[in-house]
């Protein structure tokens, strides 16, 4: 893997700008295709939690319908652990490394994150916030449902991807064919090794593996426990201590709450902040900025008056994860920036395609979205470049994805001015990024647009409902009942605690 420093610079040019695409069908010749029949392509995906189970589904969901290519897909999907549902699935365990804790429940609706093509119930009749064991449950009816369970191959480790370059020729008219890629894995079950070579990858591993930490100046000066959200799962262990928690986005504000319910005090640093906060059970405090010779914890304030504490016996770091590919090294034939710290994969067209070798992609990095149908979107837009689905839009040409991608590498994200680990935060802009997907895979139509307002209506509506909470406070947003209305590109409420929140519930066309 290729680690090399990237200045940060802020682009002007927004990187999720309309531009040009290739008049020509972006799909493989035969002579790219190894495997056989011409018409039958292999698709490698890793990983079976959601958005690799979205991405089998797309694919498959292609051979019901003819193409003008005759495509045909063969699909198999190398899993890691022994059952669907990736991180969804939770396990006691002491060790800890996965980030799922036995209390939590969804801070979306499940009306809001389900699939487009399996609603499940969405009457009023049931709670909208649910557990990790009902995600789990929901994620194994899917693959029950579109008949996946054969395509994965479970206990399996990939250990190698590489690009083989060599199998890469220019297509007509200037739009370049796509390689094959090799993928070697342990199935950990039989102990015993594979090699397989694909038409297309598709990297669906997820990105809640690798804890991410600030650098804290001083850091080593503090003699209590340091931990990372990743490792928590019981409030109880914190009883009568002082912790700070360090990072407030919903999985900081949702820790610090639980463990308030039993701890003497809980800090909540939030780097958006630039004063002290007392509440009832947490106090919230300005960015965590340096641990002196001492031990006392310096944060960062508008005031003149500094803001230190020290009676602190845990920091737990809920700054989130880094992006991890193990399987994609020096051996790789790839160039691929991921620095850890920075959250930024480089080169990449339309957070989804290698640039420079678009038969190898990556469903699920951004970041701050609805995940579940934004997998639906990425692995169909992909498909389409495969199948060239009527009414898709074909890619660009590699000198203009290549350029594209360093625009978008190099901006900090949608927002201005943006910073390099929001490159993949897309927030409010991911409706925008959903319609682009749509019209490329060919599937934006009256129902489509109806589908994605309605979500944009319900990500603000419980977003601000959980926004207006009181650190600390009860969990009241988590009660609100919600159905949808597509037709409306809007929901009904049917229970809430919360005050009347007001929200935009249609978006601009």
């Amino acid at each position: 893997m290729v680690m090399v420093p990237i200045r940060r610079i802020f682009a002007i040019t927004s990187p999720f700008c309309t531009r040009a695409f290739c008049t020509t069908s972006l799909t493989m010749s035969a002579t790219n295709m190894k495997n056989g029949d011409s018409n039958i392509q292999k698709i490698g995906i890793i990983g079976g939690g959601a958005a690799g189970l979205a991405t089998a589904r797309q694919f498959l969901k292609a051979n019901e319908h003819p193409n003008p290519n005759s495509i045909k897909f063969e699909v198999t999907i190398l899993e890691s652990r022994n059952s669907v549902g990736g991180i969804w699935k939770y396990e006691e365990d002491e060790t800890k490394t996965r980030p799922m804790y036995r209390s939590l429940r969804t801070n979306l609706p499940k009306q809001l994150m389900a699939y487009k093509e399996l609603r499940g119930s969405g009457d009023g009749s049931e709670p909208s916030y649910v557990s990790h064991s009902e995600v789990q449950q929901y994620l194994q009816d899917y693959a029950k449902e579109f008949n996946l369970l054969k395509h994965i191959r479970f206990g399996c480790t990939v250990d190698q991807l590489k690009v083989l370059q060599d199998d890469q020729k220019k297509g007509e008219n200037g739009c370049d064919t796509w390689p094959q890629i090799s993928l070697e894995w342990t199935d950990n079950t039989a102990n015993q090794s594979h090699k397989q070579t694909f038409d297309s990858v598709c990297i669906c591993n997820g990105h809640y593996t690798q804890p991410s930490s600030p650098k804290i100046n001083g850091i080593d000066n503090f003699s209590g426990t340091i931990e990372h959200a990743i490792s928590y799962d019981n409030p109880s262990k914190y009883a009568g201590k002082t912790v700070l928690c360090i990072g407030a986005r919903a999985s900081g504000a949702d820790i610090a709450r639980e463990i308030a319910r039993v701890a003497k005090r809980v800090y909540l640093s939030d780097s958006t902040s630039d004063k002290k906060q007392d509440y009832d059970k947490v106090v919230l405090m300005p960015r965590t900025q340096s641990i002196d010779e001492n031990g006392t914890i310096h944060f960062s304030s508008s005031s003149d008056n500094e803001l230190t504490v020290n009676d602190v016996d845990v920091i737990i770091f809920c700054s989130g994860y880094d992006y991890s590919f193990p399987f994609i090294n020096g051996e790789s034939n790839l160039e691929l920036q991921n620095i850890p710290g920075e959250r930024r994969i480089k080169p990449l067209y339309e957070q989804l395609w290698h640039a420079q070798h678009p038969s190898l992609s990556f469903i699920g990095l951004p970041l701050s979205v609805v995940p579940f149908p934004l997998f639906e979107l990425q692995s169909s837009a992909v498909v389409s470049q495969l199948t060239s689905r009527p009414g898709s839009i074909s890619l660009p040409q590699l000198s203009d994805r290549m350029a594209a991608a360093e625009r978008d590498a190099s901006s900090g994200g949608p927002s201005s001015p943006g910073r390099v680990v929001d490159t993949h935060f897309l927030g409010s802009f991911q409706w925008h990024y959903s319609r682009r997907l749509a019209k490329m895979g060919g599937v934006y139509d009256k129902d489509m647009e109806n589908y994605i307002a309605t979500n944009k209506a319900m990500y603000d509506r419980s977003g601000k409902e959980r926004k207006s909470m009181i650190p600390g406070g009860d969990d009241i947003y988590r009660e609100t009942v919600f159905r949808r209305e597509d037709e409306k590109q809007s929901y009904q409420i049917f229970s809430s605690k919360m005050e009347p929140v007001r929200v935009e519930t249609t978006v601009p066309k």
